[in-house]
């Protein structure tokens, strides 16, 4: 993420500093009822409720493959239409293995 920030969008000096050290270091836990778990070290995402996350969505999700498009915030589908099925198939691969690259 922060290799994007810099490279797409040249994001340098005191501010790539600051969204660096706010994506590092954050620890969550999970409450359930009267239930609270345990800190765990959160390395991926963002904290909920933060003004900097939906910026830092949007900087993730940028360069995207057409066909693949936001479903939810932290959920991604990937569509092809078609008569060929193995068209289609190798369709839907192909923006598995660029998202995962």
């Amino acid at each position: 993420m922060l290799l994007k920030i810099g490279r797409d969008f040249g994001v340098t000096g005191r501010l790539f500093l600051h969204i660096a050290s706010f994506l590092r270091g954050r620890f969550a836990r999970i409450k359930f009822a009267d239930k609270i778990g345990d800190w765990l070290e959160s390395n991926f995402g963002t904290s909920a409720v933060t003004s900097l996350g939906p910026l830092l969505f949007i900087m993730h999700m940028h360069d995207i493959l057409k066909c693949v498009m936001p479903k939810f915030a932290d959920d991604l589908v990937a569509l092809a239409a078609g008569k060929d099925v193995d068209g289609i198939t190798k369709c839907l691969q192909n923006a598995t293995d660029q998202l995962l690259s």
